[in-house]
């Protein structure tokens, strides 16, 4: 979430901030006039459901996209200031991290997409001060680990589940 959100953001300056803008809103998805961060979570949904099936694959488009949004999003932070709102390749990456080699169905990924905007939005201590990080890696390493969290009260809810085995099947399968 943005400290600044401009109403209008300055024009995009040659081909390095619209590809920037491309790559860092994900898709231009942060465009999206409400709730930019949880629009964009629900629009990877589903390479994160498709790319749960390949782990490394996965940990590789976490990987990449992590430095990539480090980059663009310092890129970013010079044309609209700190953490901009339009800045959701942060999201991408902290769905992708809730979802890791966890196996979900689709209401496991509908569960964990309300478990991951929890820890997003909530922000626990540690994960706020990250924000404070310079340029792009505080831009990014709030999602990051606001995912991890995620991802472990993913894991410690699918093996509560196993207590109840029909709604660990409704979750993984």
């Amino acid at each position: 979430m943005g400290n600044e959100t401009p109403h209008q953001a300055p024009p995009l300056r040659g081909p390095r901030f619209f590809f920037g803008a491309l790559v860092g809103s994900a898709l231009f998805t942060g465009y999206f006039p409400i709730a930019p961060a949880t629009f964009t979570s629900l629009f990877v949904l589903v390479p994160a459901y498709f790319l749960a099936s390949f782990p490394v694959w996965h940990a590789l488009a976490i990987v990449v996209l992590f430095f990539v949004g480090v980059f663009v999003a310092g890129d970013l932070e010079k044309v609209w200031g700190r953490d901009p709102g339009r800045v959701t390749i942060d999201e991408v990456v902290g769905t992708l991290i809730t979802f890791f080699w966890l196996p979900v169905s689709i209401w496991g990924m509908l569960v964990g997409f309300f478990v991951w905007r929890f820890f997003d939005i909530v922000k626990l201590p540690f994960v706020n001060r990250s924000q404070n990080l310079p340029g792009g890696w505080g831009v990014m390493m709030d999602d990051v680990l606001a995912g991890i969290l995620a991802n472990l009260a993913m894991r410690l809810l699918l093996l509560a589940t196993t207590l109840v085995p029909a709604v660990h099947t409704l979750l993984t399968r």
